[in-house]
């Protein structure tokens, strides 16, 4: 290694996730995180821990304030945005278009009510038979949008590639290029999904080889070589990621994005495994 460790501080960027704690109520969630040491969080904002829609949402207040009893922050919401749910930004029929387009309005006012400084998106999804550019164009469009939007705010869209099953819109580096330069906003930056990165056979210095100033966000995940797995179940390399993330300035947080079912039943003890092994390859 070509750095100390403890230059990166990776332990104080975590950030905790609600989607595998879905089976909990959301108080359950915060206090797990409390006591596992974390003091970050990236809302998935699924009804049943915080309801959001096209009209209207729960109270941010309310929500804000637990979130302070537990010594937590909100350092992203992320909304739910894929097959089958309702809302997908690049959604071929224009009243759903406009439906969407008022959930992720909704979506960036929670974030900024949350003190949050980031949502994450990504493109939508495309049907299987219609012209791949058409849904690329009717992506980027409502994101242009959105983006503008989101500045009025002070809160910043943090943007994921897809893996194919999810969607055939953007799923590589360079898909990613062609849609942010295609839009021109300086209020779209990049998350890296390290699931669609290594789907893609991309890396870490390949994103910042592209993107050298623009990665503000990262769903940090084991993987075989994806699979969205907690550390330490999967063959990613986290001595080598932290090194070349550190080593290409990345300043922002490390959000534990574990999406097997299998987490469903106990996601404290997921969370806490995760943290052993990493606090063990780690420091």
């Amino acid at each position: 290694m070509l750095f100390k460790m403890s230059e990166f501080d990776w332990f104080s960027r975590i950030a905790g996730m609600n989607y595998y704690y879905r089976y909990y109520p959301i108080e359950y969630f915060y206090e797990s995180l409390n006591k596992n040491g974390i003091t970050q969080l990236e809302l998935w904002t699924c009804t049943q821990h915080f309801d959001i829609n096209q009209f209207t949402y729960q109270d941010t207040k309310r929500f804000l304030k637990k979130q302070k009893k537990y010594g937590l922050k909100t350092i992203c919401v992320t909304p739910e945005q894929s097959n089958p749910k309702p809302y997908n930004l690049a959604a071929k029929d224009e009243l759903l278009q406009k439906k969407a387009i008022s959930y992720f309005e909704n979506t960036i006012r929670v974030a900024s009510e949350l003190e949050s400084p980031y949502i994450s998106m990504n493109s939508g999804w495309n049907f299987y038979n219609e012209n791949i550019d058409e849904a690329f164009k009717r992506s980027m469009s409502n994101m242009s949008y959105l983006a503008h939007f989101a500045k009025k705010f002070d809160v910043a869209i943090v943007f994921e590639a897809l893996q194919p099953e999810e969607s055939n819109i953007v799923n590589s580096l360079s898909d990613l290029q062609r849609y942010i330069q295609g839009m021109g906003s300086d209020n779209v930056f990049i998350n890296i999904d390290f699931g669609a990165m290594s789907r893609a056979n991309e890396t870490i210095d390949d994103y910042y080889r592209i993107f050298p100033n623009s990665i503000r966000h990262c769903h940090f995940v084991d993987g075989n070589p994806t699979g969205h797995l907690s550390w330490g179940e999967g063959t990613r390399d986290v001595l080598e990621d932290i090194s070349r993330l550190h080593d290409n300035g990345y300043a922002g947080n490390l959000t534990f994005e574990f999406a097997q079912s299998r987490y469903f039943a106990h996601p404290f003890d997921v969370d806490k495994r995760a943290i052993d092994f990493l606090k063990k390859t780690l420091n």
